[in-house]
């Protein structure tokens, strides 16, 4: 198959988000904000740098403030003060770029057995042959070059379907769907299998997924068949239908340059807090300073 660009972002964000209880009852985790934005905007500003320019978000059916907040709807009192206000016009400087080039969909459902489950509810956006990048809403990238720009151009070389991996230690490997490898050069990998969560015994090695994928539509029908043969109290998960993809066809895994941060418990979001303020163009030095100066 010759080569497409890509050009289209799944992001599912259609879980309950349980672990940020009790705030998530009525506030998607998503939208919690991370420094001075909220956790989705930074994937949707990867994708951005990365050339897509289209986004479909997979949402639980009470989620209208991703909708809401990715759109140019604003409140005729705000459109005045913000149109006043040189210090609002900077702050939504980077939203507002997003907003001019983006086009997004927006995919709810009442329940999702799984991401996997909520990836293939966004089938019908995605044409027959058309590749398309995958974002899990809690991991966060950060490097020179996104990830996705990175597997983007690994997925030109290769033309087939990559996913993101970072090595780890055997024991967080319960964690993580851990891959099994082929052959591999430097930071590329053949994807033999995929096991999800095995743990120090069961590994089949320390490298791990790490929520940045590019797909061809081939996945959907692992997808579909996880879904007709699902179980309540199981759920259907992408790593599943990747293992069963990469037994058949071929698969690559791609150490990605740069760091991946998880957002989805407390104590990584306050990681990536702390990592993401002492980053900040503005706050970064002011912050370092004062972390300095604790003494607890």
């Amino acid at each position: 198959m010759a080569y497409q660009e890509v050009k289209k972002l799944i992001v599912p964000l259609a879980g309950w988000g349980t672990r940020f209880l009790p705030i998530s009852k009525n506030y998607p985790k998503e939208m919690i904000n991370l420094v001075d934005r909220p956790v989705v905007q930074y994937l949707i500003e990867e994708a951005y740098a990365s050339g897509i320019r289209e986004v479909i978000f997979v949402l639980n059916k009470n989620n209208d403030m991703v909708q809401r907040y990715f759109s140019d709807q604003l409140y005729p009192q705000q459109r005045d003060v913000y149109k006043a206000s040189p210090v609002a016009q900077e702050q939504l400087r980077e939203l507002n770029a997003i907003l001019r080039n983006i086009k997004f969909y927006h995919i709810k459902r009442s329940a999702t057995f799984g991401d996997g489950h909520s990836i293939l509810c966004a089938r019908s956006k995605i044409s027959p042959n058309e590749p398309f990048a995958l974002s899990m809403g809690d991991l966060l990238s950060f490097g020179k070059k996104p990830f996705l720009r990175q597997l983007i151009e690994v997925y030109a070389k290769v033309n087939a379907p990559v996913i993101s991996v970072e090595r780890v230690s055997l024991a967080e490997t319960a964690k993580y769907g851990v891959i099994a490898p082929g052959a591999s050069r430097g930071r590329l990998h053949e994807v033999k299998g995929i096991a999800e969560k095995p743990g120090p015994e069961r590994a089949p090695s320390n490298i791990a997924m790490t929520g940045k994928y590019i797909l061809t539509p081939a996945i959907f029908s692992y997808l579909a068949l996880a879904v007709r043969n699902y179980q309540p109290g199981n759920e259907v998960r992408v790593a599943d239908a990747l293992n069963l993809y990469a037994q058949r066809n071929p698969l690559y895994a791609y150490e990605c340059k740069g760091k991946i941060q998880d957002t989805g418990n407390m104590l990584d979001f306050l990681k990536a807090t702390v990592y993401l303020g002492l980053a900040h163009h503005k706050i970064g030095s002011d912050f370092r300073e004062f972390l300095a100066s604790l003494r607890m």
